[in-house]
């Protein structure tokens, strides 16, 4: 039980709980309070940095910083812009005016950012942690920094891409959902013993992602001189190019091309017959096509009528192997349903449509007649099923494959066929690595770097509800391609 302020400590000292053990608990670390003058100093600079821009360069400063961040992509300032988090502390302590093409105020053509110009206009009437503050953030570039590890609540430890370096920063927030192996586009202000962020990419970039900042570096490492931030200062627009490329994705992502498992074009067709025939005969007829039930499998889930007649089946087409995936028996090509006098194909590509289409004039020639065709992009089924929420029938669908995704046969049987894609995996080659495979690139100091990214990528994945991967895979995986 903890005491009253007045009671006497639980220490035994026989003082005053407030006056032992109390003041000693409510102290506050160095570095915290270093922290908070710091916070408490720079409070107000980016709203005085921009008083004073409009000062020193006129109406077109801010346009002209704005158009060249933007790579000249015509792109309008919005002060909404998600791009603010690194586009406000570049325009303070890194953008100067092109002297041959600009519009702002002859006194700022003179080579200097707007912190510069800023203290030496005003330097020696502001705080000296200020100073020392602005100071720090002009000399420091931006970069591209790699979470090593997080302290939640507290800091984080970033590891510079392009120098190796890795250093503490004093983060608040961001290190409550930073996660390990994550890249952050930032420029940090170096305060003797204390680091902070002063910009940073308003998204977390993947460690797949790491590839064209691996190639910047290997750019800058051919000219054989020291990593110095004014060296990586000369590459300021090479890296604004690569940070709007990593980020152009996840601030606007795109519906990716679907394909399915053969690599055709995902389109949901539902082909419509009218049937001559039982709902036995057709089942007799198109038995063939399902490879991995049995009669007695097949038939559970039918319905029949009062005399005993088949009236309804669904079941599954299928085809041995799969051209994407050498290790897959067989492939669903579709799902048909017989319901009385009528049969549905329910396929999603057209390559299957049309396959199916020529099965039954094979098989039920003059018995089926072909009916319609009902064609569903991907995104109107999904706009739709947002919309009207999931028919019974799909919902069904949805929970017969969560029970069965959920009995242990079948767990272990996934977890087997994902140890064998990741044992195939070091030897197919990879887009990502540039044709090699992860055999070849760990071969590398780059390539190793970036199947490591890939292999961090994977492992935080690990126990997500959509794809549960065994532990034991991934340390097969590292020790396969060495990167134990």
């Amino acid at each position: 039980m903890k005491p009253g302020r007045n009671d006497p400590c639980l220490c035994g000292s026989g003082k005053k709980y407030k006056q032992c053990c109390l003041l000693a608990q409510e102290a506050v670390p160095p570095e915290d309070l270093h922290w908070r003058r710091v916070r408490r100093a720079i409070e107000g600079l980016a709203a005085e940095l921009l008083k004073f821009s409009e000062h020193r360069c006129g109406a077109t400063g801010l346009g002209e910083a704005w158009d060249t961040f933007m790579l000249w992509e015509g792109e309008p300032f919005a002060p909404e812009s998600p791009h603010m988090s690194v586009f406000m502390p570049w325009f303070f302590f890194d953008w100067t005016p092109d002297p041959m093409d600009t519009e702002v105020k002859p006194e700022a053509r003179d080579s200097l950012t707007l912190g510069q110009a800023y203290l030496r206009d005003k330097g020696k009437r502001l705080d000296p942690l200020l100073v020392h503050y602005i100071e720090a953030s002009c000399a420091a570039p931006f970069s591209f920094y790699e979470i090593a590890s997080s302290k939640p609540g507290i800091s984080l430890t970033l590891r510079d891409i392009l120098s190796g370096e890795q250093l503490e920063v004093t983060e608040r927030s961001a290190s409550r959902i930073a996660k390990t192996g994550d890249i952050l586009f930032a420029k940090l202000a170096v305060l003797d013993r204390l680091i902070m962020l002063e910009g940073c990419s308003p998204v977390a970039i993947p460690p797949s992602y790491k590839g064209p900042i691996l190639e910047l570096r290997k750019k800058i490492q051919k000219r054989k001189l020291p990593l110095t931030p004014a060296l990586i200062k000369e590459y300021d627009l090479e890296m604004l190019d690569i940070y709007h490329e990593l980020t152009e994705p996840l601030l606007n992502p795109r519906m990716p091309e679907l394909q399915n498992t053969d690599g055709e074009p995902l389109v949901f067709h539902q082909l419509i017959y009218d049937l001559a025939c039982s709902p036995r005969e057709v089942l007799d007829t198109l038995r063939q096509l399902n490879l991995t039930e049995d009669d007695e499998s097949m038939l559970s889930g039918a319905e029949f009528d009062p005399s005993g007649e088949l009236r309804k089946i669904e079941f599954a087409w299928e085809k041995p192997g799969n051209k994407m995936h050498k290790n897959w028996n067989n492939t669903i090509l579709g799902r048909l349903r017989i319901e009385g006098p009528t049969l549905t194909a329910e396929v999603n590509s057209e390559k299957r449509a049309q396959k199916f289409m020529v099965i039954m004039a094979e098989l039920l020639p003059g018995k089926a007649r072909y009916k319609t065709t009902v064609i569903q992009s991907p995104q109107s089924m999904l706009a739709r099923s947002e919309k009207e929420g999931l028919s019974p029938q799909a919902r069904r669908r949805e929970q017969e494959a969560e029970d069965l995704n959920a009995l242990p046969e079948v767990q272990a049987h996934l977890t087997e066929m994902l140890r064998q894609h990741y044992r195939d995996w070091p030897h197919e080659k990879l887009p990502i690595l540039k044709g090699k495979t992860p055999l070849q690139a760990v071969k590398t100091h780059d390539g190793r770097e970036m199947v490591e990214a890939l292999i961090v990528e994977l492992e935080r994945d690990i126990g997500a509800p959509n794809m549960p991967i065994d532990e034991s895979i991934i340390a097969e995986l590292r020790e396969r391609l060495g990167l134990s």
